[in-house]
Parts: C-alpha cells; structure tokens; sequence
C-alpha cells in the first residue's frame, strides 16, 4: 500500500472525490498532498488547510507537439514548454525530500501531467489515472492513461483474467437499460447561466493573475475567451422516422478529447461525413443526434447544410431509444457506443478505443470488475473494498496475471 501521494488537481470535483477515497477505511495511513494547476485551485485548497503546491514557469525542456494542452488551444506550444518545464523542476526538486510513491494525475492529458509522468516513469514511481466511468456509479481507473493512452487500450485481454457471471450481468444490462429507455440524461449538458458566466470570469482572472505572477497554469485564457461563451444556435431538428431503417450516429462535442486524441481525423464533421458515406453504402437512413454541450457555433450551420444535401435527419429522441430502434450504430468513440453494445447492437468505431474490442463476457469484466463501483460525483462514503481495488489499479502492469482474478 501507498504511504505518500501526490495528486496533481485541475478542479473542485476532482478534489471533492479524492478527499472521498482517502478518507476510506484503511487509507489513514496515507500522507496525501496535492499540486495545483491552476490558480484558482490553489488557493482554494490552501483555504482548505491542505499540503498544496502551485509550481512557476520554467524553461529549457520541451512539452510533447500532440499534447492536449496544445491541441486544444489551451496553450500555445511555446507556454506548454514552459508550464512543462516548470512541472518537471518542481517534480526533482521536491521528490527527493517529499518521497511520493504514488502520483495521481486524473485524465492524464495535461502539460503538467506529462510532466509528472515522465518522471514517474523515468524514476519507477507508480502512477493512476482516473477518469468518469461512462456508467452510473462507476469510475475509470487504470496504471498508464485513460482511453487510447490506457493500459486497457494496450492489454485488453487482461479482461479475460476476471471471473464473470453473465447471467446476472444480462439481468443487470436488462435492468440498466429499462430505466434509460425511460429518462437519459446527459451530464454534460451545459447551460449558460450566470453561475457558468462568472465561473468563467473568475478562471479569466485566474488566468491573467498566473501569467503576471509567472504560475505554470494549464490555461491562458484572456477576456475574450467570454465572447465565446454563447451557446451554439439551435439547429432545426427533423420528426423523426422510426419505421425506415437507419443507421444512427451521436454526436459528440468538436473539442472532446476522444476526438482530438484518439480520431485520426480530429473532426466531429469529419467523423458525420463517414457517417454519411456508410449509410448510403449499407442503404440505411442516417439519423444524428447533436451533442447538447456544442457550443461552437459553426456546427448548427455545417449539419443544416450537409442535411441538405445527403437528406438525412437530426433529431433530438431519447438517445437510448434511437439506439434500441437503429438497425446499426455508429460512433467516433463515445460512451454512446458502449451503451449499444449493452443493447446487443451492432456498433463500428471510427475512432481508437477499447469498446472496439468487447464481447459480452469482456464487457462485463469491463463493468462488473475493471470499473471501480463508485461514482465520481456522489458524497456517498468510499468503501475499504474500493479503495484497495483503487490502489491495486496502479501496479496492475506490474502484477502477476494470477492476482488480477
């Protein structure tokens, strides 16, 4: 068991749930600290009367060119390179006298992540990733990424190694997708209230303050990144047409990291124009589905144009409905394209993810075992059970097959 852990922070949930698992029955032997990533985060934690530290800017070393700090806009290459330096400075400075056996670093994209990891990785220091489970009340967790970047993504036949019961899975998915044919609610839907307007503001201000005091934050946002705060216009949505065959595609936000990490064409657009190739080929009606946190306003103008002219329909159903109905699914990598399988659809994957490569008796480990049970969000208390199966997940490149069962 891990007695020093360093947890690299972005956001009030994040420390919210790691508070919940360390705060779990047999993990009061654990010395837990956190290094921030933004401003913001550190002076709420240190208004916490937590261990935090918030590194400066460095020079001299290079951030990796596909990065999602870069990719996305976040940073420019050149302040990637600096936060990662500074990261990776503070990590060799610290380590020696802080002697962090495990660092946590959630999602794991971030040029301070990567910095951290390569160090982990260049010392032999174990790391965890940990990330939504895409499943109510599940979490992700895994010892080299999360999604393609996953130990999972590399060895997914470690699923193989897990006892499963399929008969109580089936009675499971049977229960589980019930309940979303009714009401299925997306998380990630945004609304652009004041709350969402001056959450922005102060990351704004936090941004500007990191950049005057030479903090490696993870953003450089300035006052017209507020100017984008609009919600995308409405595109016309079609009565939707169950008694003609279709294929269905849902889509995804256009900055979701399943696309730009992990999709070789790095475009939502791009993956609807597979979309649209592949049901003329099966002849199948193509329905889509917008993703309801789109806030890029180019997208309602793109779908009502390429509707236009290949004639298909855009349509706002219950998502687990339109899955039950379609005669195929497909998606670029979304959690989407793990609830077809759960309904026994067949489903082709445009981009790069272990979901690809699941039969029943792997989704089921996948679900009843590699999934953490407990949810990211609730303030339910963590299980001892959940917490070593936590703990457990960081050497699991390490263990020996026999102990995975």
């Amino acid at each position: 068991m891990y007695s020093q852990v360093l947890i690299n922070i972005s956001n009030p949930e994040d420390y919210r749930f790691f508070k919940r698992v360390f705060a779990a029955p047999g993990a009061s032997g654990c010395r837990v600290e956190f290094v921030a990533n933004n401003l913001i985060m550190y002076v709420y934690l240190t208004l916490k009367r937590e261990t935090v530290f918030m590194p400066r800017r460095g020079r001299g070393r290079t951030c990796r060119e596909n990065n999602f700090s870069i990719l996305t806009g976040r940073l420019t290459h050149a302040q990637a390179d600096r936060v990662y330096s500074g990261f990776a400075d503070f990590i060799e400075r610290e380590q020696p006298r802080r002697q962090w056996d495990l660092y946590i670093l959630p999602s794991g994209r971030l040029a301070s992540q990567s910095a951290l990891a390569d160090h982990a990785r260049a010392n032999g220091i174990d790391v965890l990733y940990t990330g939504y489970g895409n499943i109510g009340n599940k979490t992700f967790a895994d010892p080299k990424g999360t999604d393609m970047q996953s130990y999972l993504y590399e060895h997914v036949e470690v699923l193989d190694d897990y006892q499963v019961d399929l008969e109580a899975f089936r009675r499971w998915k049977r229960e589980y997708t019930a309940a979303r044919m009714k009401r299925h609610v997306i998380g990630q839907a945004r609304k652009l209230d004041f709350k969402t307007v001056f959450q922005k503001f102060v990351q704004v201000v936090g941004c500007r303050l990191e950049a005057i005091l030479g903090y490696a934050g993870e953003n450089a946002y300035g006052f017209d990144e507020l100017r984008k705060l609009r919600k995308a216009d409405e595109v016309v949505l079609d009565e939707m047409d169950w008694a003609t065959p279709y294929l269905f595609f849902p889509m995804q936000v256009s900055t979701d990291a399943q696309i730009i990490l992990n999709y070789r064409k790095n475009s939502v657009i791009d993956g609807l124009k597979d979309a649209i190739a592949m049901a003329r080929e099966k002849g199948l009606r193509l329905v889509i589905k917008p993703h309801p946190a789109e806030i890029n306003q180019a997208i309602p103008s793109i779908l009502a144009g390429l509707r236009a002219e290949h004639d298909f329909l855009i349509v706002n159903e219950n998502t687990f409905q339109l899955l039950d109905r379609a005669a195929e699914v497909v998606t670029i990598n979304s959690t989407v394209g793990l609830e077809a399988k759960l309904l026994d659809k067949k489903v082709t994957f445009l981009g790069n993810t272990f979901y690809a490569h699941f039969s029943e008796r792997r989704l089921a480990a996948y679900i009843d075992h590699y999934l953490v049970n407990e949810d990211y969000f609730q303030d339910t208390p963590f299980s001892e059970a959940n917490f070593v199966k936590l703990m457990d997940r960081a050497r699991l490149h390490s263990m020996d097959r026999s102990e995975v069962a």
